[in-house]
């Protein structure tokens, strides 16, 4: 296996440079389910003839004839030894645009189909939800932020994750997992390394959902004035300040339930607390407390692997995971970032989602 294509051609214009010859390290491809763009990292000679990428030029990459990453050039570094570094993102970069807009009721796709429009790149809804989520204001938000409140919405409502992958040129809506591989990576068959954690320092084992209520004053509150050198009155601050802090605690009160896991015995209590949603009655807010504690009463669990690199691990597909240290078996483990570094060893390293559900919570 070897890079098989590897050029750079100026935006808008015809002209192209092959980089095989002139590559200083291999090339490091990440993806990532964050809402992040695809990246694309490597360095160049710059001795004999040199060239140097602009900021914009496309760069096309091919290993072992798959089609691996379409981007363009966002930054390069000019360094000593006739070195530039040079990182590239493919199309969903152009997500982070920020704009201003009123969101009718609809589902993921019909969001995807138009911000992916308004920035001017190629698309496709590969899976489309059915599931329509209620109209929203976005003000000022980039579009990543627009899809992921989409996608958040509809995987609570249907339990089903949707993610945005850019597939060489095309950037695509998927259902997750949208790959699951028949191999296994396991102590005996292409991992090299791994690391399990377990953390509790996110969780939460008590919700309560807070109502508040404020009473309208029945009074006016009382103002101290002095008297200036020059006659005219001046109202204290800090006086004023003091008797409205004071008549707002006489008229403020708090209603509440909550709900408590099993958890408390093992991890003692760790509460949250959240706000009512608007109008919820009492029954409704014990609901929003049992779903709040659904969320978040749980360890986090991580697993990272090293392995021999493979062009299907990539963030959105499920892979099976056998390690023997922790007598772990881990069918269609979810990969959340995957970490590609080509060369003569080809190198992945991947970070995992330990359990059966595809979190949204991924950062």
């Amino acid at each position: 296996m070897t890079v098989t294509t590897f050029k750079l051609q100026r935006r808008g214009k015809s002209t192209t440079y092959d980089l095989r010859d002139v590559l200083a390290s291999n090339p490091k491809w990440i993806t990532d389910l964050n809402f992040s763009a695809g990246e694309l990292d490597f360095d160049l000679f710059q001795s004999g003839h040199p060239i140097i990428p602009y900021t914009g030029d496309i760069i096309k990459f091919r290993w072992d004839h798959h089609k691996i990453f379409y981007g363009y050039v966002f930054k390069y570094q000019i360094k000593e030894n006739n070195i530039v570094s040079v990182t590239c993102y493919d199309k969903e970069r152009y997500l982070k645009n920020q704009d201003s807009i009123v969101w009718q009721a609809g589902t993921v796709a019909d969001r995807f189909n138009n911000v992916c429009k308004r920035a001017g790149i190629k698309h496709k809804v590969v899976d489309a939800p059915t599931h329509k989520v209620a109209a929203e204001i976005c003000d000022g938000k980039t579009y990543f932020d627009m899809l992921k409140s989409a996608i958040t919405k509809t995987q609570t409502a249907t339990k089903h994750m949707y993610y945005v992958y850019c597939n060489y040129d095309t950037v695509e809506l998927r259902k997750a997992p949208y790959k699951k591989l028949k191999m296994i990576i396991g102590s005996k068959s292409a991992m090299t390394g791994f690391s399990y954690a377990v953390d509790i320092n996110n969780v939460a084992n008590v919700v309560k959902v807070i109502q508040k209520d404020v009473k309208k004053s029945q009074s006016k509150s009382a103002t101290a004035k002095q008297k200036q050198a020059n006659g005219k009155s001046q109202k204290t601050t800090s006086a004023k300040a003091k008797t409205s802090q004071k008549d707002e605690a006489s008229r403020t009160s708090f209603k509440s339930v909550s709900v408590k896991g099993d958890s408390t015995k093992q991890w003692g209590k760790l509460q949250v607390t959240v706000n009512k949603k608007n109008k919820a009655n009492h029954a409704q807010m014990i609901k929003q407390a049992k779903d709040e504690l659904r969320k978040r009463n749980r360890a986090n669990k991580e697993l990272t692997i090293d392995c021999i690199g493979n062009v299907d691990l990539v963030a959105g597909n499920a892979v099976t995971i056998k390690i023997n240290d922790i007598n772990k078996t881990l069918k269609n483990c979810p990969i959340l970032k995957a970490e590609h570094e080509f060369g003569t060893d080809y190198m992945c390293h991947l970070t995992m989602k330990v359990g059966a559900e595809w979190l949204q919570e991924t950062s």
